[in-house]
This record gives structure tokens, C-alpha cells and sequence, in this order.
């Protein structure tokens, strides 16, 4: 991983003790565990609170965190998903409707920063090397994306 590319000039200061919800869906859980470690390990290095909230699948998060921001005090938001494809049309279907609602509700809530990790792929292997943290390391890439969202 190039780390270069993550130096987003983080100030540890302003976000120790914010409240971030990781918000992952339950398809795919097993898949993406190693994404969820690393943005879990990331924002505890730099004292973050974690909620976490598991729902469905990806279709099922902006309902979810939508729910989540009613009732608690989130200071931002990581979506945590992993769609497919398969051979059917479901996987555009899927896809392109959760951006849609991920970026609606990050529009109408744009005090909070949220960070839409719902990865598409081809293919288990894509997922994988996108997921492995000796690798592409998306997990660290969408925490330290909120932690720059939160610090500036």
C-alpha cells in the first residue's frame, strides 16, 4: 500500500472522543472482516468511539444508518458493504441504488461526513485483494478518509 497516497494530514487532536458509526452489512460479513479489523484498528489508534450496526445488505444501509442518526449522537459514518457480481441484472440493481441512497443521505446530512465503503466487484478475487490489508487495504482507506473528513 502506498502510503503516500493516505497522508491526509490528520490532526489527531480534533477527533479524539468523536463518535463514528460503522454501519456493515451481514452479507458478505465474513468477506469483509478483514476491512472491518482495519477501520476498527485505525479509528481506536486515534481514539475514536466506534457504534457499530450490522444490517442486511447493502440495500439495507442507508435505511439503517438513517434510523441509527435519529436516535444517537453520531459524529460520522462509515457504510461498510460488498456487492458481487453475479449473473443476473441484481447486481447493478443493488449497486447503483445503494450509491444513490448513500449519497442522498449523505447530502441531507452533510454536517456528518459519510463514507461510502460498499465495494462492487467482478469477482471474489477483486474483493479480496481490495479487502486484504497487505494490499489494497480499502478498510484503512475509508477509516483514515473519515478521519480526514473529521479533522478538518
Amino acid at each position: 500500500m502506498n502510503k503516500n497516497k493516505l497522508d491526509f494530514g490528520i490532526s489527531p487532536e480534533k477527533i479524539a472522543g468523536k463518535n463514528v458509526l460503522l454501519a456493515t452489512t451481514v452479507w458478505n460479513k465474513e468477506l469483509l472482516l478483514p476491512a472491518r479489523n482495519e477501520i476498527k484498528e485505525k479509528l481506536e489508534s486515534m481514539s475514536v468511539n466506534i457504534l457499530e450496526l450490522f444490517c442486511p445488505g447493502s440495500l439495507e444501509l442507508t435505511a439503517s444508518i438513517k434510523r441509527f442518526l435519529n436516535t444517537n449522537n453520531v459524529d460520522g459514518v462509515i457504510a461498510l458493504g460488498l456487492v458481487i457480481k453475479g449473473d443476473t441484472p441484481h447486481f447493478k440493481l443493488v449497486s447503483q441504488q445503494t450509491f444513490h441512497d448513500l449519497a442522498r443521505l449523505s447530502n441531507e446530512n452533510f454536517e456528518i461526513p459519510l463514507v461510502n465503503g460498499v465495494l462492487t466487484v467482478d469477482n471474489r478475487v477483486q474483493a479480496e485483494e481490495r479487502i486484504d490489508p497487505a494490499k489494497l487495504n480499502k478498510g484503512a482507506e475509508f477509516a483514515l478518509s473519515l478521519m480526514h473528513m473529521l479533522s478538518s
